[in-house]
């Protein structure tokens, strides 16, 4: 992989000092860094805990009045366009900002042929997640990766699967470099440490339900999918009331029992909808309810391509 050398340009008023280290820790891991700019109003008294951060990173404070709303966005945009013409040293950027809004700047910089990486947190709208080439959350940088559950679980198989159909050529075994490559289109937040491992081939590995290695040395690992693994699912479509949203997952109740939905399996023009309880929606069902299963997280069914009824959508614009 190419060596890449980056320009770090952080929203100071959006991000948090105690995330920074671990933002360089995690950009010096895809390349070189030959810049670090942070970007803030810094007569406001509650960024005094930047100084000690600054000082440290060596990382360079852009002082911007506020003279208006954004004003210190608009700071940042504006010397992101001024260094891909100016500076031939750059090959790569990382925008570290939750705010949609920097979504135009990573497509005008891919646009020119750059690498766009972002680091922001889970509440990042999509927009801005999918016009970076990578992007990664910011909980990720704690020592200590978020423990694993059966939702993420869930969800994550269905994307294991879709990655590698997208992977695979005339029935032919995937590579596991491939399978990552097709992950992260699917979603460039894709992270192993999202779900525990530290790893892809571990992760790959600990779904064994569902791959079977075809040939493993120190430096390849090649896999297919198991035969029967998937099993046929059932196709009714039904209707049903949320009961319960949970950052980026959910519970609908229907004639036929409770559902479990993970963001990802919301159809993709409406993922950007603020679910609450009471919102009724229209979903397939990819697993039926289990109610005799001993787990109690096995006793829920699995929807998927959930749609919010159109009225509530209408509702909402209001």
């Amino acid at each position: 992989m190419k060596n890449r050398t980056f320009a770090v340009l952080v929203d100071g008023e959006n991000v948090s000092p105690k995330d920074f280290n671990g933002v360089i820790q995690e950009v010096e891991k895809n390349g070189d860094i030959a810049l670090q700019r942070v970007y803030a109003d810094w007569t406001h008294p509650p960024r005094s805990g930047w100084k000690d951060v600054l000082h440290e990173t060596g990382a360079r404070p852009v002082h911007q009045f506020n003279y208006g709303k954004d004003a210190a966005d608009h700071a940042l945009i504006m010397d992101a366009i001024e260094l891909t013409s100016s500076n031939p040293r750059l090959d790569a950027f990382c925008i570290v900002s939750s705010d949609g809004g920097y979504h135009t700047l990573a497509q005008r910089i891919r646009e020119k042929g750059l690498y766009v990486m972002g680091i922001g947190k889970r509440n990042t709208p999509q927009r801005l997640r999918h016009a970076c080439h990578h992007f990664v959350y910011m909980d990720l940088l704690e020592k200590e990766a978020p423990k694993s559950s059966k939702q993420h679980e869930e969800s994550l198989e269905d994307l294991l699967i879709r990655a590698y159909r997208s992977a695979e050529t005339h029935g032919e075994s995937v590579y596991l470099g491939q399978l990552g490559s097709h992950l992260k289109k699917l979603d460039p937040a894709f992270d192993p440490r999202s779900y525990s491992f530290s790893t892809l081939k571990a992760l790959v590995k600990a779904n064994s339900h569902i791959f079977q290695t075809e040939s493993e040395t120190h430096d390849k690992f090649f896999i297919t999918i198991k035969e029967g693994a998937i099993p046929a699912q059932p196709n009714q479509v039904l209707e049903g009331v949320i009961t319960r949203w949970i950052s980026h997952y959910g519970f609908i109740k229907s004639d036929l029992g409770s559902f479990y939905f993970a963001k990802t399996n919301v159809r993709e023009d409406q993922r950007e909808h603020r679910f609450r309880p009471g919102d009724k929606v229209r979903f397939a069902v990819a697993k039926l309810p289990e109610p005799d299963a001993e787990d109690s997280s096995e006793q829920n069914g699995k929807a998927k391509e959930i749609e919010v009824l159109e009225e509530l959508v209408l509702a909402d614009c209001d």
